[in-house]
């Protein structure tokens, strides 16, 4: 579920998830190595793609041609 309602809490919805792809201390990282540090936060790798384009959508992250991902802001 991307939005929390009263069925699914915060915790469990794409917006509360948004913060376990963000690595604090960190200006880019390769995908492959935020795959090993954080699908586990998540039910699938579908999951964790959402979070990720629902972050490139509202501006916080880029991704270059070769896989790196830079966070914005």
């Amino acid at each position: 579920m991307i939005v929390p309602n009263k069925f699914t809490p915060l915790d469990k919805s794409i917006l509360g998830k948004l913060s376990h792809i963000i690595v604090e201390g960190v200006d880019e990282i390769s995908l492959p190595e935020l795959l090993d540090m954080r699908l586990r936060k998540f039910i699938d790798i579908g999951e964790f793609v959402l979070a990720l384009d629902v972050l490139f959508v509202i501006g916080r992250v880029e991704m270059d041609e070769k896989g790196i991902i830079k966070y914005v802001g």
